[in-house]
């Protein structure tokens, strides 16, 4: 069993960032925690938390893991406050996440009011007996970098992410910046977009009549809109947030030679082995899985390769002779690779086709359910204050947990690789 390890702030990324980690407070989850995610309308897309979530179900599949999103839109910090009680309290949570800011930005540029909230919310989160986890907004994909702002909004988050970060640091509270990591490179995604439009002519006309400029197209888009991006833009902000967390990359490595020896196998079992006609075959057991990552979320990782990083789901295969072999696994085509790169190793966690792409989709979409229409019939019965309606949407969370749960779990994986003909 992987232990997870402290909690620690990211560090900003440059250019094609490499993802790093410097260490603060330290957090730990354990069997049965309940982690309530409090936050506005970014929290309530159910987007990069529930992709969170799905990171650790799969990482830790022995833990009995609760998640609760508690995200509503528009909301600032006095509207978290004014909720708390029947919708973070009565999770009875062990840990709570708080994502503000993207609205509260619309109060000024002091930060003063929205501190003093975060301050608030601490206090009520500890009075609850949880450990409180603060995350900065993301950021407006506008096109702004640092310094040179394309919207009012996104310029004051930099002084509010500053100023949030003192206080945790303050307060002793865990904190993650994931406006920082992602201002630049979505930036200059927005920039090489540009570029690239200018090149094929395609550029859209600069507005009129005193409307706001449209932002630049995205080199590789995002998805949604520039408050609210999309499963590529949502994978980002899940990756920077699981690396501040300190998120453990590694899953399981095995290497194996192309005539069936077995020289590795790290967090995995290898089993019925065959190296028979120009075919290797092998099953494969992990003792965690890979983090599921959408396959309509692929084009996440050209933008942010180090995601990856987060998910180490090695194989590898030695002595192949030199050309383009086929992967597959469990019957199903999950790759084309060249001989050299079996032999330095692949990184099955973007084998988005077949087997595992198909995996990954069905994970996420138990979690959506989870938290969509379960999560928030149990919010309405606890504001209402209603018994029965309580209990009728806590047996179905803990339905759907189960399933979850079992989804989960490793499975046994076959694998066969031959040469692929010309």
């Amino acid at each position: 069993m992987h232990l997870l390890r402290t909690l620690f702030t990211v560090l900003a990324f440059i250019a094609l960032p490499a993802i790093s980690r410097a260490g603060q407070a330290s957090l730990q989850l354990k069997d049965n925690d309940v982690w309530v995610m409090a936050g506005d309308s970014i929290t309530a897309q159910r987007m990069h938390t529930n992709y969170i979530e799905a990171y650790y179900r799969t990482r830790y599949p022995a833990l009995h893991l609760h998640f609760r999103n508690s995200g509503v839109g528009g909301n600032r910090t006095h509207s978290v406050l004014a909720r708390f009680d029947y919708d973070v309290a009565a999770w009875k949570p062990t840990i709570v996440s708080v994502e503000l800011g993207m609205n509260d930005v619309s109060g000024g540029d002091d930060p003063a009011a929205y501190l003093q909230g975060i301050r608030n919310i601490v206090s009520k989160i500890r009075a609850a007996h949880a450990q409180p986890v603060l995350i900065s907004s993301s950021p407006v994909d506008d096109g702004s970098k640092m310094n040179d702002w394309k919207s009012e909004r996104c310029q004051r988050l930099h002084p509010y992410t500053d100023a949030l970060k003192k206080l945790a640091a303050e307060l002793k509270v865990v904190f993650v910046d994931q406006y920082h990591p992602l201002i630049d490179l979505w930036g200059d995604n927005r920039q090489r977009g540009a570029e690239a439009a200018v090149k094929a002519g395609t550029l859209p006309p600069p507005a009129l009549d005193g409307k706001a400029p449209l932002p630049p197209p995205s080199l590789i888009p995002l998805g949604g809109n520039p408050v609210h991006p999309g499963p590529v833009g949502q994978y980002q902000m899940a990756a920077v947030i699981l690396t501040g967390l300190k998120a453990e990359g590694e899953v399981s490595a095995a290497t194996i030679g192309a005539d069936g020896v077995v020289a590795e196998a790290k967090g995995c079992k290898i089993s019925d082995t065959s190296a028979k006609d120009g075919k290797l075959g092998f099953t494969r057991l992990d003792e965690a899985g890979p983090w599921p990552i959408l396959p309509a979320a692929r084009d996440a990782i050209k933008l942010m390769p180090d995601i990856l990083k987060l998910s180490e789901y090695l194989l590898r295969v030695t002595g192949l002779p030199e050309g383009s072999y086929r992967v597959t696994i469990n019957g199903r085509p999950a790759a084309l690779l060249e001989a050299k790169q079996l032999a330095k190793g692949w990184n099955m966690t973007a084998a988005f086709d077949g087997a595992l792409g198909e995996r990954a989709t069905a994970i996420l979409g138990l979690i959506g359910n989870l938290q969509s229409k379960l999560n928030i019939a149990w919010r309405d019965a606890s504001k209402s204050g209603d018994a029965i309606k309580l209990a009728e949407a806590q047996r179905s969370i803990q339905q759907s947990e189960a399933e979850l749960h079992k989804a989960c779990q490793p499975v046994p994986l076959r694998f066969e690789i031959e040469k692929a003909s010309n």
